[in-house]
């Protein structure tokens, strides 16, 4: 469905951006869920190491690299809210802790775990991607 109110070339902008956005967190999905069960039979704080050097340090260092990127420009559009993120990502994280720890004794619990992560990330993250950054729009899809 689209919005009747804006010329179609703005009306094709917001829906590619909204596919765009999906395909982002299914690719990111796709990443954690693999990283997951590639550890598949590790220990859990294994899992939290690894785990969290992915997500602590790869965060920080993309929004490094966007800083950088717009220095010396004036900041337009939407951008990566560094806490909001972390805070996301560590409540990702111990979710995934959890639930590997609750399934340790069933037979390929870190599969599920990581198919649950992919699920989680490509599922809800498209929904909560408005409160992850700042200076965001988004357009309402009649």
């Amino acid at each position: 469905m689209t919005r009747q109110d804006l010329p179609l070339p703005r009306r094709a902008a917001a829906l590619a951006g909204a596919r765009s956005i999906k395909r982002v967190y299914l690719t990111a999905g796709l990443i954690m869920g693999a990283v997951w069960a590639w550890n598949a039979g590790e220990p859990v704080w294994e899992h939290a190491l690894k785990f969290g050097l992915l997500l602590f340090v790869g965060v920080p260092l993309l929004h490094l690299v966007q800083k950088r990127r717009t220095a010396g420009r004036p900041q337009e559009g939407p951008r990566l809210s560094l806490a909001r993120a972390v805070a996301a990502k560590g409540v990702l994280l111990a979710a995934a802790l959890l639930a590997s720890y609750l399934l340790r004794s069933t037979p390929h619990g870190d599969l599920y775990v990581a198919a649950g992560l992919l699920a989680a990330i490509a599922g809800i993250g498209p929904l909560l991607h408005r409160h992850l950054v700042v200076g965001w729009r988004p357009h309402r899809l009649q």
